[in-house]
């Protein structure tokens, strides 16, 4: 054990061109924990999003290994599916719709970002609280009851409108014809640049990562693993339905609630086994931080469609 922790610290002092400390005055286990406590600050003090671990395993017994995380700042990366549907039903903006399908598919098969309507997810745990809600509360006015038809009306709709869309973005074919969907929104009147740049961005990532899920990196068991109060990657990355209706405010609220007791967040993580000789750091990440950056590019698209009539 004390020789393989060594061995460890040595590859991780190459790396990071750490100074060579000896420790050879201090008798075991102090001189492990005495060497660890020094990896871990200059660690630390290079990359603050970054800890140094001992890893014990079926093939370690005391292996050093940096996990490196993306701080995504406690944000939501709630993707609104309403604008999709509201475009789908629009002819003229048929060509839009369809790239946006192309999109929305890799995010929902690829990327694995899940659908709210998907039974068992979190979103729709969400929405079916509201529905409870909807169903039991009493109304004592013409104005409570009006309210509560329209969010039975908005209910029924993102209900029936998730499970037709939810069809779709199975559909491998959107996947297939991406680029042709993207050239021929390039064709149309009110192509936006912008947007094409973005669709255009998201289509190469793909291709560079076509097996990466967005999950891929977002695990449980590294950082504080004993803690159970913690926001799960599903809670605060996935598809719902809209920013802009009925439910918005109270469906943020229930959110905030699950999230106010946790102090740990699930994010990517990337681990780096100090158990060989490793010449660079490279970025173990770069793949999360494009797709988060897009996805706040897509969301801010979308918002202008975000609306209760479709145009």
């Amino acid at each position: 054990m004390e020789a393989e922790f060594f061995r460890s610290f040595a590859f991780l002092q190459n790396s990071y061109e750490l100074p060579v400390l000896q420790y050879d005055n201090l008798p075991f286990p102090q001189n492990v924990a005495a060497a660890y406590a020094e990896a871990a600050a200059a660690v630390k003090k290079l990359d603050a999003n970054a800890n140094c671990i001992i890893v014990r395993d079926e093939k370690h017994l005391a292996t050093l290994a940096v996990l490196k995380t993306y701080d995504t700042g406690r944000c939501l990366y709630y993707i609104p599916v309403r604008p999709l549907w509201h475009l789908v039903q629009t002819a003229e903006q048929q060509p839009l719709a369809e790239l946006l399908l192309s999109i929305y598919s890799y995010l929902y098969q690829v990327a694995g970002i899940p659908f709210y309507s998907e039974s068992g997810s979190y979103m729709d745990c969400q929405y079916d609280s509201l529905q409870n809600w909807i169903d039991e509360a009493e109304y004592d006015s013409v104005e409570d009851q009006a309210c509560a038809d329209e969010q039975t009306k908005e209910m029924d709709t993102l209900r029936s409108a998730g499970e037709g869309l939810l069809v779709l973005l199975r559909d491998r074919r959107w996947l297939d014809s991406w680029e042709a969907n993207l050239a021929a929104y390039r064709q149309t009147a009110g192509c936006r640049v912008d947007f094409v740049e973005l669709a255009e961005q998201l289509l190469a990532l793909y291709r560079a990562y076509p097996q990466n899920g967005l999950f891929d990196n977002i695990r449980d068991d590294l950082i504080e693993p004993e803690e159970n109060e913690r926001i799960r990657g599903e809670q605060y990355i996935s598809f719902y339905w809209s920013g802009n209706d009925c439910f918005y405010d109270m469906l943020f609220e229930m959110v905030n609630n699950d999230f106010q007791e946790c102090g740990i967040t699930d994010e990517p993580t990337s681990i780096r086994l100090f158990d060989t000789l490793q010449a660079t750091k490279g970025d173990d990440l770069a793949y999360e931080r494009k797709l988060f950056e897009l996805i706040d590019g897509l969301c801010e698209f979308l918002n202008p469609y975000d609306h209760d009539e479709h145009q």
